[in-house]
C-alpha cells in the first residue's frame, strides 16, 4: 500500500537547536534540530503529498543529504509520537466527510500511520448500540450517537412525555407532549439525521432475559433507566451473556457519577456490590444503620447537568465502539461535584473473589 505520511495540524515550535511539537496542549515533544534538518523535514511532511521513498528527493532540494532508510526511521520516530497522519484517500464519500468533519479531526488525535481517522469513523457507524431509557440522559446519549454516525441504535423506553421534561430532555417539544419518548426520538432522529438507523421500543425492562433479548446483536449496551431498583444487576449480568460492553451514569443529590463495565475484562458491578457488603462486614456499625426518612425520588437534573452527563457517558461508549484509547471507566466510578467547585474523583473498583461472574 502506498502510505504518504502527513504532519498533523499541530502547532511548531522553532528554537534555537531545538524544535518543540505541540500534539495536545498539555503534551510536548522536544527535537534536537541543530542544522535546521529537523524543521525542514516538518514543512515537507507538512505538504502531505510524498512517500518515505520520495522524501530525500524533497529534503535534497532543501539542501540536506539523507537516505531513504534515514527517512524511514525519522518517519516511524514521529509517527510513534502520535503527530503524523496518513493523507491520502480515505475511501469516504464528501458527504460523509462534510457532515463528520468535526469528528474526523477529533479522531485525528488518535489515527497514525497504522489507522486513519476514517477507520474510526467506520467503527462508530458499523455500531449496534442497546439504549436503555430516553430520558434525560438516554435522550442526550442518542443525540450525541447520532450527531456521530452511529449506525444503529434501538431505545427502549416505557415513558410518555410530560411538559416538565421539556427543561432538560432536548430531543422532545410541546408537540410532543402525550408521545411515547421513543417514539418522538426516533422521529427527531430521522429529522436530525437519517443515517443512523433508530427502532423505537416501547417497554419497561425488568429482567435479564428482557435485556438480553433486546440486545441481541448490539456492541454495547447504555443503561440510563433507575428502575427497577437492582437494574445495574439486571444490565450487568445481561451484558454477561450477551458478551459486550455496558455504561451508565446518574445523579445523586448534587453528584454527577458514571462508570463503565467490561465483562470478562474489568471488575463488574455485582463485583462493587460484594465489594460493598465485604465493607460492611467489616465496620459493624453500617449494620446498624436504619433510615428514619427516605430521601425519596426527586430528579435534579437541569438542561447543563443532563448535557454533561450524557456527554461522559457518550464518550465512554465511543471509546468501546471505535477503539480511539482505552475505557476509562471500565470498573472505575467518576464523580463530578456539581455543588462542591465541580470537584472530581476516580475511584476503581477490584474484582471480588466471590463474584459468581468473574
Amino acid at each position: 500500500m502506498r502510505v504518504i505520511p502527513q504532519l498533523k495540524p499541530i502547532s511548531v515550535i522553532q528554537r534555537p537547536n531545538e524544535v518543540i511539537l505541540l500534539r495536545r496542549a498539555l503534551e510536548a515533544t522536544y527535537l534536537d534540530d541543530d542544522n535546521g534538518s529537523v524543521t525542514a523535514l516538518l514543512r515537507v511532511l507538512a505538504e502531505g503529498s510524498r512517500t518515505v521513498a520520495e522524501l530525500p528527493a524533497a529534503m535534497r532540494e532543501r539542501g540536506f543529504e539523507v537516505t531513504e532508510d534515514e527517512m524511514a526511521d525519522a518517519v516511524g520516530a514521529l509517527d510513534d509520537v502520535g503527530v503524523l497522519l496518513r493523507a491520502g484517500d480515505d475511501g469516504l464519500d464528501a458527504g460523509t466527510r462534510r457532515r463528520h468533519e468535526s469528528n474526523l479531526r477529533f479522531y485525528d488525535l488518535f489515527a497514525g500511520l497504522d489507522r486513519t481517522s476514517a477507520q474510526f469513523h467506520r467503527g462508530m457507524a458499523s455500531a449496534d448500540v442497546l439504549l436503555l431509557g430516553a430520558g434525560g440522559m438516554g435522550s442526550g446519549v442518542l443525540q450525541s450517537l447520532v450527531g456521530l454516525g452511529a449506525g444503529r441504535v434501538r431505545i427502549v423506553d416505557f415513558d410518555h412525555v410530560e411538559e416538565k421534561n421539556l427543561a432538560r430532555q432536548f430531543a422532545y417539544g410541546h408537540a410532543d407532549v402525550g408521545r411515547p419518548k421513543v417514539a418522538a426520538a426516533k422521529d427527531w432522529a430521522a429529522r436530525y439525521c437519517g443515517d443512523t438507523v433508530v427502532e423505537s421500543v416501547h417497554a419497561r425492562v425488568s429482567d435479564v432475559d428482557g435485556i438480553v433479548a433486546l440486545g441481541r446483536g448490539a456492541s454495547l449496551v447504555v443503561c440510563a433507566i433507575d428502575s427497577p431498583d437492582d437494574v445495574h444487576l439486571l444490565v450487568n449480568r445481561a451484558c454477561f451473556e450477551l458478551g459486550v460492553p455496558f455504561v451508565t451514569g446518574g445523579l445523586q443529590y448534587s453528584t454527577l457519577f458514571y462508570w463503565s463495565v467490561r465483562p470478562g475484562v474489568s471488575a463488574c458491578r455485582m463485583c462493587l456490590e460484594l465489594n460493598r457488603e465485604d465493607e460492611g462486614g467489616a465496620m459493624p456499625e453500617l449494620a446498624e444503620q436504619s433510615v428514619v426518612l427516605p430521601a425519596g425520588r426527586v430528579n435534579r437534573a437541569t438542561g447543563p447537568v443532563a448535557q454533561l452527563l450524557a456527554g461522559f457517558v457518550a464518550m465512554e461508549a465511543g471509546r468501546y465502539l471505535t477503539g480511539t484509547d482505552e475505557p476509562v471507566a471500565a470498573g472505575v466510578y467518576h464523580t463530578v461535584e456539581l455543588a462542591d467547585g465541580m470537584r472530581t474523583t476516580r475511584a476503581p473498583w477490584p474484582r471480588n473473589p466471590r463474584c459468581p461472574l468473574c
